[in-house]
């Protein structure tokens, strides 16, 4: 199948793929499907400044693009008539100003002043039908069509919609933003071809080879639309739906109930996948390291009952200050690919002076360290070697692994009463904190 691009840029190069010029007289006719961008078709017409916000095209380049919307136009009209399809793949509409042909004259002699008279121009005006769109972007997709559905759920994870479209009849959408009515896809037959609004495709770029195949497999699927949306479809003329058979009316009613209540569904759905997210990024825990373990192991300590008295996410200064009740406490949080170090423990040493110097309070040092974070937790090794302990020990730093905290937190979680002891321990170890080591206190095994 032989595809003409106008305005549309795919992510990979395809061979059967060619690119159409709007000002061309290369014909549109001879290829099998057409890719538009709206947005894209007007870059070659030159602007020498702005109206109103938008390119003022030049004079003479005003007179071209006219010509040319008008003659591609046309040749689009035939193009879907002999049963061809044309895919809109971006359907913000750009719009410019024009020379229309008309000027004004004020004044005389020296004095005569021209204005050129201009008219916007939009390139949604290449098409046959008159659209309404939005600009708006996301990947949340619900397929309303339930026959497209098998054919278009494999892509579910790449789809990346930039538009979306309004006033729309119900039987052409086929696909929505879940949980809403906003349609990103939809379809008008025009003679015998489909014009079809779609989403795009957006790719990590980490496999080329499956990507490139899985795009070139979105472009056949969509131009093969025809056969799928044709089946067992029967056309209507407009003014049948003046009139309603016998339960029809109640059969509506019921259909829009239904889909309010999936509506209200899908929104559950979207609420505790958020929550499930929410959840699962405390992975960072034993998984992290840098700024999202710092942010993790704040919120461990605040869910704790300590209150925050100094932590920047954004600030060049890496120590976290907290405090419980009278307690004070400066804490280093470290992910690292191997064992914690006496560099570490140096580092919160650190921390401490300068508190110190400070606030004329010698606060309690905590190394929070995520060792061996690249490892499967069953394969870890000591978190602290011998040869930090006797350091840390005499400098009065309690070392604890972040697997620690998150288990003093699911306790604490249920056991409030048991807070005060918990953090006298805390700060009443020099060396490493006893207690809570096990991750599978609160973790376990599942299927990948």
């Amino acid at each position: 199948m032989k595809f003409g691009l106008l305005g549309y840029y795919p992510e990979y190069n395809h061979n059967d793929m060619e690119t159409i010029i709007l000002s061309n007289d290369k014909t549109i006719l001879e290829y099998d499907a057409l890719l538009i961008d709206l947005k894209n078709i007007f870059e070659e017409y030159a602007s020498h400044t702005e109206f109103n916000g938008l390119p003022r095209i030049t004079d003479h380049d005003s007179t071209r693009l006219k010509k040319d919307l008008e003659r591609r136009k046309s040749e689009i009209k035939e193009f879907l008539e002999s049963g061809k399809n044309i895919i809109v793949i971006g359907g913000n509409d750009e719009c410019v100003y024009c020379y229309s042909g008309n000027k004004t004259v004020s004044g005389t002699g020296r004095n005569a002043k021209t204005t050129y008279l201009v008219e916007d121009v939009h390139s949604s005006s290449l098409l046959p039908v008159t659209i309404s769109s939005l600009n708006l972007t996301g990947r949340s997709v619900f397929f309303t069509n339930r026959k497209i559905i098998d054919i278009f759920n494999k892509y579910i994870d790449y789809i990346e919609y930039r538009t979306t479209y309004e006033n729309v009849e119900d039987k052409n959408i086929l696909m929505t933003i879940k949980g809403t009515k906003k349609v990103i896809s939809y379809y008008e037959k025009i003679g015998n071809g489909l014009l079809i609004f779609a989403p795009d495709l957006a790719f990590d770029k980490t496999d080329h080879k499956k990507e490139c195949a899985l795009e070139k497999k979105y472009y056949n699927d969509l131009t093969n639309l025809n056969t799928v949306i044709s089946q067992n479809e029967i056309d209507l003329p407009l003014y049948s739906k003046k009139y309603l058979l016998h339960n029809e009316e109640l059969m509506i009613s019921d259909i829009e109930k239904s889909k309010d209540k999936l509506n209200k569904l899908m929104i559950d759905i979207e609420k505790k996948e958020a929550k499930l997210h929410e959840l699962q990024n405390q992975k960072v825990m034993f998984t992290g390291t840098g700024t999202p373990l710092e942010i993790n192991s704040v919120e461990n300590f605040k869910e704790m009952g300590f209150s925050i008295i100094k932590y920047d996410p954004n600030s060049v200064d890496e120590d976290i200050v907290i405090k419980y009740k009278e307690k004070i406490a400066v804490v280093e949080v470290k992910g690292v690919s191997g064992s914690a170090t006496e560099k570490h423990t140096s580092q919160i040493v650190k921390w401490k002076s300068e508190y110190h110097i400070e606030n004329d309070i010698l606060p309690k040092g905590i190394l929070l360290v995520n060792a061996f974070n690249e490892k499967e937790l069953e394969k870890r090794q000591e978190y602290f070697p011998n040869q930090m302990l006797k350091y840390a020990t005499h400098q009065e730093i309690c070392l604890l692994t972040t697997i620690q905290l998150y288990n003093i937190k699911e306790y604490l979680t249920n056991n409030p009463n048991e807070k005060e002891k918990i953090v006298n321990e805390i700060f009443g170890t020099n060396g490493i904190y006893k207690g809570f080591e096990d991750w599978k206190l609160n973790i376990k095994t599942g299927q990948i």
